[in-house]
């Protein structure tokens, strides 16, 4: 039978089939040797010589691939083998959350023998699963220890728990738990506890506070009835956690009768502290001066980057402190919350989403630990509700131009600009960049400039040709409009930015992608290409379905445009592995906040799960365009 490993490489030549693929690329991808994936490549061919809808074949310096000999069997093939991919998976992440369990009940080292019987396996299939096992560990904080013949977890307590639950281990452990079969189960008890608890004190909480509290004391419950402690050494609080330990305190007071265990101190504060962390919903006094500030810095760092002001959008700064003052608890402290529907809002809501991650780098400044993107995914959320309410604003324009030009120098652009936005322009003035004042400022909506000087500099003013071509036009409705259909959006993806790339990595994609729009825009050498990578330091531009938008951290032309890259050998994106077929670099122009608009549209191409997988069986310029409209046609209808 195939490992893993052999069903994977099998799996992704499927997916890629007609195409070749290096031994060097699986060698990378399995983290293995590339003698290990040539003998890998030998068993693979012997494997499906009897195949009778494919043909293998490999090749000296073009690597190996799979041909399709019969469309009809095809999909029973790979349906197959992927089977066999789904049960072995599932097979050894079961063992291995077996072993995490044993581990973290043992007091002291276990031998490997031991440990071999329990969960029925030869010693080289478990030395193969430690690996992993070491690799999860790390993840907490925690250390797989060693020697020729035991193994045992060694670190704290706190991570041991952090560990069991976000590894869904307290499910595996008591499945029966949970079944609700017994009123008088441990989980319901727990349940009964905490409710009459919450009402006596009158803390007010949701659904899925409620039950998320009750797994946490569920998993610390048992791991005290095993004599595992939490120690004052395991915590280090600073938090102000008064009235969350008087709830403490009475919560595991009656914990202790109900189950007679002595529960110390340290677990007290531990619980308080995970109250904190989950926001304290009954008190309306609770944005200090500190988090309102905090939150305030954080939006003027979004503003900085994308020319997007949210600093005065009190609704917003008020939901963000509310949202922000238990997440700066849950990252100090290690407690961030799982979110489900992070890879459903990272596609649905890509724009708020990347601006959630300029909020969470800022927090990361201050706190010195990363902001999970299961967090962002929720500052998300809010961000994207702004944005929806500032981009409603609609209306006739006053359009202020600051040019050094004289006023008999600037009647062609006068002309040129009534005549382009006759519908749209209810006020249009010039004025030298002397006589520009702050009291300018309230009276014009949009500011153009002809010299890339001070004001264009400081993200006030749009730059625009003294002699305005058509691409200044395409920039300048984009500003005053935004996309008002799909021809609108396409146009902005130009046939000499698209690309077919082979063999190329992440780093030489994005080379590639920046070196030809700085050529086509006359942007200055660098700049793109370094604004581009800045982002990719903040966080993974990966969006799911095989598709990649790398963009720059802030704008560094007038121009709105998309390059792209068609990959038809998939390319390992970032340090999660994500494989990528597509790669869009999105650049929205300086001071042009219509422009953000894309993004919208851009969402139903990132949740598209065939949008990439289509392109790849032609992977030219025009059917991209006809898979971009009709993907965005598609979508407006369901609207």
């Amino acid at each position: 039978m195939l490992n893993l490993r052999k069903l994977e490489i099998i799996l992704e030549l499927c997916e890629n089939a007609e195409s070749w693929v290096t031994a060097s690329h699986f060698a990378k991808k399995q983290q293995v040797s590339l003698r290990t994936i040539q003998n890998d490549i030998k068993q693979i061919k012997n494997e499906l010589t009897a195949a009778s809808c494919v043909e293998f074949q490999a090749a000296p310096r073009k690597g190996c691939r799979i041909t399709i000999t019969d469309d009809a069997a095809f999909p029973a093939f790979k349906d197959f083998y992927y089977k066999q991919f789904t049960s072995s998976s599932m097979y050894q992440n079961g063992r291995i959350n077996q072993i995490l369990l044993l581990l973290l009940e043992q007091h002291r080292a276990m031998s490997l023998y031991d440990l071999e019987n329990q969960i029925y396996v030869s010693h080289s299939t478990l030395l193969n699963d430690l690996k992993y096992v070491a690799e999860i560990l790390e993840k907490y904080g925690l250390e797989l220890l060693r020697s020729s013949n035991k193994v045992m977890i060694d670190g704290s307590e706190v991570n041991k728990r952090l560990c069991i639950l976000d590894q869904n281990l307290v499910i595996t452990n008591a499945t029966e738990i949970f079944s609700g079969n017994s009123d008088n189960s441990t989980m319901d008890r727990i349940k009964n506890i905490l409710v009459e608890t919450f009402v006596s004190f009158k803390h007010p909480v949701t659904e899925a506070t409620l039950n998320n509290t009750i797994v946490q004391i569920y998993v610390a419950l048992h791991r005290m009835q095993s004599c595992f402690f939490i120690t004052p050494t395991d915590l280090k609080i600073t938090e102000n956690l008064a009235p969350e330990c008087e709830i403490a305190t009475e919560v595991y007071q009656r914990i202790s009768e109900v189950f007679f265990i002595r529960i110390p101190e340290a677990e007290i504060d531990y619980f308080a502290l995970y109250m904190k962390g989950q926001g304290d919903f009954g008190r309306t006094d609770v944005i200090s001066t500190e988090v309102d500030h905090l939150v305030l810095e954080a939006l003027k760092e979004i503003n900085k980057a994308h020319d997007i002001d949210l600093t005065n959008n009190l609704k917003l700064r008020i939901a963000l402190a509310l949202h922000t003052a238990p997440l700066i608890v849950r990252i100090k402290y290690d407690m961030q919350l799982k979110n489900h529907l992070v890879d459903y809002i990272r596609q649905a809501f890509p724009q708020g989403f990347d601006l959630g991650i300029y909020f969470a780098a800022y927090l990361q400044k201050i706190f010195h630990k990363r902001v999970s993107d299961e967090e962002i995914a929720f500052i998300a959320i809010h961000l994207y509700s702004a944005l929806v309410q500032k981009q409603k604003e609609d209306g006739t324009k006053r359009i202020l131009v600051i040019s050094s030009m004289r006023q008999s120098e600037n009647i062609l652009l006068r002309q040129t600009l009534l005549n382009w936005l006759s519908n749209d322009i209810a006020e249009l003035a010039f004025i030298s960049p002397t006589e520009m004042s702050d009291s300018q400022l309230d009276l014009y909506d949009i500011f153009l400039t002809t010299e890339k000087g001070a004001y264009y500099d400081m993200g006030l003013a749009f730059y625009i040709n003294a002699f305005p071509n058509q691409q200044d036009y395409l920039n300048l409705k984009l500003a005053v409009d935004g996309f008002k259909n799909i021809d609108d959006i396409a146009s902005i993806f130009y046939k000499d930015l698209f690309f077919i790339s082979h063999g190329e990595n992440r780093e030489a994609i994005i080379r590639r992608l920046c070196q030809s729009a700085t050529a086509h825009f006359h942007i200055e050498d660098g700049d793109l290409q370094n604004a581009v990578l800045q982002r990719e330091q903040l966080g993974s531009t990966f969006f799911g379905n095989g598709i990649a938008a790398p963009h720059p951290i802030s704008a560094v032309s007038s121009d709105s445009f998309v390059a792209v890259a068609a990959l038809p050998q998939p390319v390992e994106w970032d340090k999660d592995k994500n494989m990528v077929k597509l790669v869009l670099m999105i650049c929205i122009g300086k001071n042009n906040t219509k422009a953000f608009h894309l993004w919208n549209y851009l969402s139903t191409v990132f949740a598209n799960r065939y949008f990439a997988e289509q392109l790849m069986v032609n992977p030219s310029y025009h059917n991209f365009v006809r898979l971009l409209k009709e993907t965005i046609a598609e979508n407006s209808k369901t609207k």
